[in-house]
């Protein structure tokens, strides 16, 4: 990456924006609450000014801006902006009109953090690697020869709404069984709370289980259970060489990767279970801004 970049990483809780030089190195971030922002148009007009901040010189021509929303390189409104809902239906020439003296290049969010990991990070050198996090929610990004996979409609890599049981627990917006609403930091806090009251945490789960507690391993030994059908699943559908697994469940309990990779030798092909190979991230909490800022610097090539 030669010169510097700007990275706007559009998220439901916050908004971040970076200006990154060619080391992929973050020189200033700036960060404000999503929730500060009452309208598209605000929320825009906002993150203009962080740009200006962050760039008060003038050196990046270019900027990335992830968003939490499915994206493919034909798409010209936002949709399905579920975690910022002021942004649906936003057309995308909307958007390029807040930054007039930039070229601008969008994406989903998850989708610029696996190119990042996949060209410079913990899956580089892999024909096709998959990013996947787990947090509030669980979404993927697929890199196949150095390109993202967005599919036919920019729907590919959601795969928090991959079916992996019949079980339902009752999340309000995703079908019974899936694997966001069975293995997310959401699920386990939900589960938490069920065993231990109003108010536990995900913390509060996975700390019962380091103390041996019988109800928090039966719950932590179901949710790896459910994890690894969705990666025997994947395993068995794309194949990636790598998955790298993120997001704020796997960063505190890293130790759940192995049991993942265990559990799943049981449910893929022979030849399969010596070449399950999943990584932790190289970056970290500023991927997001990172990735962007990479995403459009390869776009605009």
């Amino acid at each position: 990456m030669s010169g510097y970049v700007i990275g706007v990483d559009i998220g439901g809780t916050n908004i971040r924006v970076g200006l990154v030089n060619e080391q992929l190195e973050l020189i200033r971030k700036e960060t404000v609450l999503t929730s500060s922002f009452g309208s598209a148009e605000e929320l825009f007009a906002g993150v203009r000014r962080l740009v200006d901040i962050v760039d008060s010189e003038r050196k990046a021509r270019l900027i990335g801006m992830a968003v939490p929303v499915p994206w493919h390189e034909g798409t010209d409104s936002i949709v399905d902006a579920g975690n910022v809902p002021c942004l649906e239906g936003v057309p995308v020439d909307e958007v390029r009109s807040y930054f007039p003296e930039h070229e601008l290049y969008l994406d989903n969010d998850v989708n610029v953090i696996a190119l990042l990991e996949g060209e410079r990070g913990a899956s580089q050198g892999s024909v096709l690697s998959m990013y996947i996090t787990v947090s509030t929610g669980i979404g993927s990004g697929i890199v196949v020869r150095g390109e993202v996979l967005h599919g036919a409609n920019g729907y590919a890599g959601e795969i928090g709404s991959m079916i992996v049981s019949d079980r339902d627990n009752g999340h309000d917006s995703l079908y019974a069984g899936t694997l966001e609403s069975l293995c997310s930091g959401t699920a386990l806090e939900i589960e938490s709370k069920k065993l231990y009251g109003g108010d536990a945490t995900a913390k509060t789960l996975f700390d019962r289980y380091v103390s041996k507690d019988k109800q928090a391993e039966e719950v932590i030994s179901q949710w790896v259970e459910y994890f690894s059908r969705g990666i025997a699943s994947l395993m068995q559908t794309l194949d990636p060489g790598m998955f790298v697994i993120g997001g704020s469940v796997i960063e505190h309990n890293p130790w759940l990767i192995e049991r993942v990779v265990e559990s799943t030798k049981g449910k893929v092909f022979e030849n399969l279970r010596g070449r399950i190979r999943i990584a932790a991230p190289v970056f970290g909490s500023d991927a997001g801004v990172i990735g962007a800022a990479y995403t459009a610097w390869k776009r605009s090539r």
